[in-house]
Parts: C-alpha cells; structure tokens; sequence
C-alpha cells in the first residue's frame, strides 16, 4: 500500500515539474532591427525614412513583412494567444 502511495506521488511530481517547464519556455522572442529604408510614392518618388526587418525568431512566434513586394513594409508579429513575448530591438540607425 505504501509503495503504491510513493509511487502515486513520484508520477505526479514528475508530471507537475513538466507541466512547470513548459509554461516557462513557452516564451515567443523575436529580435527586430530599426534602419534606414525607402519608400516609393505613387508618383516613383523615393522617399527616404526608417522602418523595421524581422530577425531570428524563437518559440511559436512568427514575424513578417507586411507587403512582400519588395518596397518598404510594416512588421506583422503573431504569436498564439495566452503566451509571452519578448521583443528585441537592434537600433541600426544612423543619425547625421
């Protein structure tokens, strides 16, 4: 009876520390860069400004441009409801 009792309670130790180390990877990390960039007006104009570009991506998060045609685009980041996340932005700036 006793061997049961401490086998019982090993199993849900273990399924508790499981249950514990997933809820603390389930972290999303994304890693931007702020840099220059351009953007082309309806006229062709090229119009010179900064914006973001996605980097490494850790977790279930997912990140990318909002318009892939090739021109300047805002980020879209999506990560799965009730989860964290963690943004890590690189400054690529140059100021003159």
């Amino acid at each position: 009876m006793r061997s049961q009792y401490l086998k019982t309670v090993k199993t849900a130790i273990l399924a508790i520390s499981v249950l514990l180390l997933g809820a603390s990877l389930s972290l999303a990390q994304v890693n931007l860069g702020a840099g220059p960039a351009a953007a082309t007006l309806p006229d062709g104009t090229s119009v010179p400004m900064w914006g973001y570009t996605c980097g490494a991506v850790t977790g279930t998060a997912t990140c990318a441009a909002l318009n892939t045609s090739g021109s300047w685009s805002p980020v879209i980041i999506t990560v799965p409801s009730g989860q964290d996340l963690q943004i890590n932005l690189t400054n690529n700036l140059v100021f003159e």
